[in-house]
């Protein structure tokens, strides 16, 4: 371990060295080019406005060399001008400077600030990721605990403590693709991804004294879409964290599944009956934006806006279906593989035919 720590230490400051180096060569470079630019255009400018002195005074240029007139190698040189174009060049100088060393830290900086916000998004998500498992682990061992106490078994519920424990690791694996860019999908069953996710917040509903109903409209075989099972079970798991949380108790949140329009992308709805989110819902999707609204679930406005994102990713929506004082509708869309998509257009259309007939 110490041998591993030591290696990349090393490496670190090689590195560091490797780009201070970098950006020393550049520098050098550059100034080089702008002194010897800088250098021509000052003796050019010094020369031009000799020639010219000597066509003001009425002499011959090409005869400067002359010895009868001016002696030999002499050289007749504007002193005011020559003053100017030396500030001139001096100036010029500075300014390349200037700007040159802005453009070389703006460039060379840029990935390090890319990278130092990436950390901070990473350390954001994963506390608020982690957040709801946590909450749940805590609420199964306050229930082992109870069981143990009381002489009732207690196997189903390691086991489902071990379940949760997993599923953390999976939650941190998704982050780190995530926070690489890396999008790697395979055909996921949403109706397995749903039940997963039910039973992951089941505890918290439990506590709250809310019940979680699941429907799904059509063949379960039939909701297949190209994703990833952790990633998409963050993203419903999330989106029931919430309506969980501002559901009254007593009350229900629904969980349906469906066919979104003509058929070709999944519909995941789920609804609470709380008091409903104002009149601008899109602000609970900003990252850090938060929704103080007198209720016991005060988050750090990122679930939502993490649903979004992983929805996003594999090619989907998360938004606000519909609001008011009886409750709140979420709709995820995801769209469906092939053999999916064409199952639920011909259930649309069977459904269209009904209402016609009707």
């Amino acid at each position: 371990m110490n041998i591993h720590k030591g290696r990349s230490r090393t490496e670190e400051r090689r590195g560091r060295r490797s780009v201070a180096g970098l950006i020393s060569l550049r520098m050098t470079i550059a100034m080089a080019a702008v002194t010897v630019i800088g250098g021509i255009l000052f003796a050019a400018g010094v020369l031009l406005g000799s020639r010219h002195e000597f066509v003001e005074r009425g002499l011959d240029p090409n005869s400067m060399s002359v010895t009868e007139q001016f002696g030999s190698g002499m050289m007749v040189i504007d002193t005011r001008k020559a003053i100017a174009f030396t500030l001139l060049f001096v100036v010029g100088v500075v300014a390349a400077v200037a700007v040159i060393g802005r453009h070389y830290s703006h460039k060379e900086v840029a990935p390090l600030e890319q990278a130092f916000e990436l950390q901070k998004h990473f350390v954001a998500d994963a506390s608020h990721e982690l957040k709801t498992p946590l909450a749940v682990i805590s609420t199964r061992i306050d229930l082992i605990d109870f069981r143990r106490a009381h002489g009732q078994p207690i196997d189903g519920a390691i086991d489902d403590l071990r379940a949760d424990v997993d599923r953390m690791n999976a939650i941190l694996t998704d982050l780190l693709v995530a926070a690489r860019g890396a999008v790697n999908t395979e055909p996921v069953m949403l109706a397995t991804t749903i039940a997963q996710s039910v039973d992951a917040v089941r505890p918290l509903a439990d506590e709250r004294a809310v019940r979680l109903e699941t429907r799904i409209d059509g063949d379960p075989a039939h909701f297949v879409v190209q994703g990833n099972a952790v990633g998409l079970s963050r993203c419903v798991v999330a989106v029931l964290d919430n309506a969980i949380a501002h559901a009254p108790a007593d009350s229900e949140v629904t969980v349906s599944l469906g066919f979104l329009h003509h058929g070709n992308a999944a519909a995941i709805r789920v609804t609470d009956h709380g008091e409903g989110i104002g009149d601008d819902p899109e602000r609970l999707f900003r990252r850090f934006a938060r929704d103080d609204d007198g209720t016991a679930h005060q988050g750090y406005g990122l679930g939502l806006a993490l649903a979004r994102d992983v929805a996003t990713r594999y090619g989907g929506t998360l938004d606000v279906e519909s609001t008011s004082p009886a409750g709140t509708t979420m709709l995820i869309t995801l769209p469906l593989v092939e053999a999916g998509a064409e199952a639920g257009m011909e259930a649309g259309a069977e459904a269209g035919a009904e209402k016609s007939e009707a």
